[in-house]
């Protein structure tokens, strides 16, 4: 359900080429300690338009297994290219995301990244992760999150 409510809002973007409309207001408060190393991305992010979308989207690498990516959106210019990279949990307080869940997640945008410089043959200008938890994240994997340059949102924030 998440995956394809965050699908239809980026289509939407990308029809209208257009960002994510107030891509930066729909995250959780980083953490202080990372938010310099994550404001420029963020910057950069939230003004970048995108030209495909996919939900569900299996990625290969040679010689690796498939990863799936729930919710990928991509965009390129003459030099470059990026990626939004999502990442849903609908869960409930009780069984929020868990730290092997979060590394899974950061190991896999670092393949999403290679995959995306071998289908264009273009420099990354930026891999955007964001991982979507329905009901919030415990603290520590947050931080976690945060330390490796992973934005974090829950449904609350995100449908403001």
């Amino acid at each position: 359900m998440l995956e394809w409510t965050v699908y239809r809002e980026l289509n939407q973007s990308r029809i209208k080429c257009q960002p994510i409309k107030d891509f930066s207001k729909r995250l959780r408060p980083l953490n202080p300690r990372y938010a310099d190393e994550i404001q420029e991305m963020l910057a950069v992010s939230s003004q970048s338009a995108f030209d495909k979308t996919w939900i569900n989207h299996y990625i290969q690498l040679p010689g690796t297994t498939p990863i799936e990516v729930d919710v990928l959106a991509e965009g390129a210019d003459a030099s470059s290219c990026w990626a939004f990279v999502f990442e849903m949990k609908n869960r409930d307080e009780k069984n929020l995301p868990k730290m092997k869940e979060a590394q899974l997640f950061v190991a896999n945008v670092s393949r999403v990244k290679q995959w995306l410089t071998q289908q264009t043959g273009k420099p990354v200008k930026f891999i955007c992760p964001v991982y979507l938890s329905a009901e919030g994240f415990s603290a520590s994997v947050e931080e976690w999150l945060h330390e490796q340059g992973v934005l974090t949102t829950d449904w609350a924030h995100w449908e403001r």
